[in-house]
């Protein structure tokens, strides 16, 4: 199609070329004709007078009237509104005709006056209308084009009224210098005028401006002759002065004929184009097609629309209209803005939009386009995909079941692993101790105490397993809920950060609390955000190492408190960054990894700093340390003392830090 087309249109611009060139050939021609008949004329001095007035006003006004028409007829075909405000020049010419203003040449020779030749009020009001058509004077011509009949109207009335005045009241006697004078200024407008068409025809490659062009230059022609007739009224240069008005007009309305001709052609070979495109969207068995303007009025619907809405290919657009209308409501708001910012912007927008009453998605492409003529319009192609979206939705609802199932399995088996580990301790040093109860020359309370630190801890860690696991299940159900008390929060996590000083040297890690206040009053729970802190912290100590620095900072803003836990240990794999606050999720997921734990202690962080309605965020780059932030809302309970009797769990955190190998080899 692209390719036919534009051959089609190549060969549109060879035949403009060529006629623009024919046009222009003929009027120098013509024009070098007449220019040597008037020298001819003044070798010739006597010519016998003819009386032929009636028929040049006759002949005159029927070609003045086929100027109009051809005019007219070329700018409704074309939309060139050059053409229209042209034939507003043409009208006034026709009056002028009519009221014999025009060519009305005193035919006896060696008279030296024009018996009424020309209103110099027409003439100029033609002038005006000419330079509009050729100068970048928009908004008038707008004003123009968008009141014809008023225009038409406008100039009709006053060239009645200035031709009838002057036609009574004024004559050029004895008046030849200004007919001179009005006559070289003529000249040169026409000059002007026929040029800039010439230039615009070669340009834009229009044939018709060629046309424009040739009329108005012999126009030009034709005041030179009435310039020398003034000063030498012979009767020939009288008589090929009418002639050329005559040629002006003839030369006008047989190109606008030829531009016709070529209209009719064109339109043909497009209609044949049109007609496989139109058979090709109406019949697009694929997609739904509708164009609407910008007023939001449906022009066009493919039986596809039809049938989809109506199963019925028949309904009007109308029907159509109003139901996209209707689904239009049922849109968000925040969609339809973006397809206007889109296709204002980009003059195009495609996405899905889903239907709630339909519970349907659909699959639209909007396209704006504007038309030879200017006009805006909209093409809307959209298929029905809520069959695949939902297959595509099942897909991803498997793939997180299935992936969620690994996650489980490899849950339960890190469990197992992580209860067998002190079991196996358990039952080892209950060997051990019984091993050692039957030899009678060791000291049981010796080997006792050597033991008893290795049992404890292995308790406390199966312990800390089983509370997480229990802990979750209850958030879970919703039996557990914050217990919201005011409370110094500075205070608390200092505490709990000083508290932990102990744990972090045993890996010569240096911790330091900062702050940029030293009281604030929130409500929350302690307890859970206790529980919190040491778990972020204890995770810090775990993964950083010797000679390593943890950081806690503390500050606040009109609507959050912020708790910043920053280490520069070995980071969070970015591959797993975007689920690590989700249950069972570990960096190191082997059972041969070198620190142990559930994988749900930051599942339970995240649900602890949710039940106290505030935000966590994690920022690593994968390899050099990480930040946790925690968001408080900066609230507290209106009527309620702040709880100052808080003190650290050391029994809390002494679990918490359980599972760190380090700190009790």
């Amino acid at each position: 199609m692209y390719n036919i087309k534009s051959v089609k249109q190549g060969s549109a611009k060879v035949q403009n070329n060529l006629f623009t060139w024919i046009i222009i050939s003929l009027t120098l021609i013509i024009g070098i004709l007449y220019i040597e008949r008037l020298f001819n004329i003044l070798k010739i001095k006597e010519l016998q007078k003819l009386n032929v007035i009636d028929f040049i006003q006759i002949f005159n006004s029927i070609l003045a009237a086929l100027a109009i028409g051809s005019s007219l007829v070329c700018y409704i075909s074309s939309k060139k509104e050059e053409l229209f405000i042209i034939s507003l020049m043409y009208i006034i010419f026709f009056i002028d005709i009519i009221f014999g203003n025009l060519d009305n040449i005193n035919l006896q020779s060696q008279t030296k006056y024009m018996d009424g030749y020309i209103t110099i009020g027409t003439s100029l009001i033609r002038i005006i209308i000419l330079l509009i058509s050729i100068l970048p004077c928009k908004k008038i011509k707008d004003i123009i084009i968008s009141n014809k009949g008023i225009s038409i109207l406008i100039v009709t009335i006053m060239s009645i009224f200035i031709g009838t005045l002057e036609s009574k009241y004024l004559n050029f006697r004895n008046k030849e210098n200004y007919i001179i004078l009005y006559n070289i200024f003529l000249i040169i407008v026409y000059l002007v005028v026929a040029i800039t068409y010439l230039v615009k025809s070669i340009r834009q490659k229009e044939y018709i401006y060629s046309v424009i062009s040739s009329s108005i230059f012999l126009f030009g022609v034709k005041a030179f002759y009435a310039t020398v007739a003034t000063r030498i009224p012979i009767l020939a240069i009288r008589l090929t002065c009418i002639s050329i008005t005559y040629m002006g007009f003839i030369i006008f309305i047989g190109g606008l004929f030829l531009e016709l001709i070529l209209n009719i052609k064109r339109n043909k070979e497009l209609e044949n184009e049109l007609s496989v495109f139109y058979h090709l969207v109406d019949e697009n068995k694929y997609s739904c097609v509708v164009i609407y303007n910008e007023n939001g009025k449906v022009e066009f619907a493919n039986k596809t629309v039809k049938k989809f809405i109506f199963e019925n290919p028949c309904v009007k657009n109308e029907k159509v209209e109003s139901v996209i209308v209707n689904i239009m409501k049922e849109l968000d708001e925040n969609i339809i803005l973006e397809i206007k910012d889109f296709t204002r912007k980009y003059k195009a927008w495609d996405g899905n939009i889903y239907i709630p009453s339909l519970d349907m998605t659909l699959e639209c492409n909007i396209q704006n386009t504007y038309t030879k003529f200017g006009e805006n319009k909209y093409t809307l192609i959209f298929k029905d995909i809520s069959s695949r979206v939902r297959t595509e939705k099942y897909l991803i609802e498997y793939e997180k079941m299935k992936k969620h199932e690994e996650v489980k399995n490899e849950f339960f088996a890190n469990i197992s692993h992580e209860l067998r580990t002190p079991l196996n301790i358990f039952y080892s040093t209950l060997q051990l101790l019984d091993l050692k109860n039957n030899d009678m020359s060791i000291c049981f309370r010796e080997v006792y105490g050597n033991h008893k630190q290795c049992l404890e801890i292995n308790c406390k860690r199966m312990l800390r397993l089983i509370n997480n696991i229990v802990d979750i299940t209850k958030i879970d159900v919703g039996f557990t809920q914050a217990k919201f008390v005011n409370c110094d929060i500075v205070r608390a996590i200092e505490d709990i950060t000083l508290s932990v000083i102990n744990y972090a040297e045993n890996k010569n890690i240096n911790i330091v609390f900062d702050t940029e206040i030293e009281e604030h009053i929130i409500k929350c729970d302690l307890s859970m955000i206790e529980r919190a802190m040491l778990n972020l912290l204890s995770n810090a100590i775990k993964f950083t190492k010797e000679n390593g620095n943890i950081a806690v900072n503390l500050y606040k803003d009109e609507q959050w408190v912020h708790i910043l836990v920053k280490d520069d240990g070995i980071g969070i794999p970015i591959d797993i960054q975007d689920m690590i606050f989700e249950r069972f999720v570990q960096g190191d997921k082997s059972l041969t990894r070198l620190n142990e734990g559930s994988g749900i202690g930051l599942s339970i962080v995240k649900s602890i700093v949710e039940l106290n309605k505030g935000e966590i965020y994690l920022d690593s780059d994968g390899e050099n340390g990480t930040e946790f932030e925690i968001l408080l809302p900066n609230e507290k309970l209106e009527d309620y003392e702040y709880d100052n009797n808080y003190k650290v769990n050391l029994d809390k955190i002494e679990l918490e830090f359980s599972d760190i190998y380090e700190l009790y080899n």
